[in-house]
């Protein structure tokens, strides 16, 4: 979510990288909650926080809660930590689980959407 809004709101010259400590295909329902505000993400992959190891960043920003030490070894120059629960991991039916997914995506949205007016892209 957080790669696709990224990428929804920052000039094409922004490079965005997103990746994870286990990697795998972006969950049916978080494509369907992110394409209900018009943001498609159905073609993103999880990739292995491993495969970006050696690149130099601005900004590094940990969504895991809790922050998860393994970032430690990338190079930013400016780190932040906004934990969020993975939603997916949401017990419940299907409907439970979106509702889970809306909600940070929704609070992630609102935070992303500063973040890049305010400090990266100026769009």
């Amino acid at each position: 979510m957080a790669e696709g809004f990224t990428r929804h709101l920052c000039p094409e010259n922004v490079l965005v990288q997103s990746a994870g400590l286990y990697p795998g295909e972006v969950n049916t329902l978080t494509i369907e909650v992110m394409k209900e505000i018009g943001i498609d993400i159905s073609t993103h992959r999880s990739k292995l926080l491993k495969g970006v190891e050696g690149d130099r960043f601005d900004y590094l920003i940990v969504l895991a809660e809790p922050a998860i030490p393994e970032t430690r070894h990338l190079n930013a120059s400016h780190r932040l930590n906004w934990c969020y629960p993975d939603p997916v991991k949401t017990e419940g039916t299907p409907k439970t689980v979106k509702t889970a997914i809306r909600k940070i995506r929704d609070d992630l949205g609102v935070r992303i959407k500063e973040f890049v007016t305010t400090l990266v892209c100026r769009k």
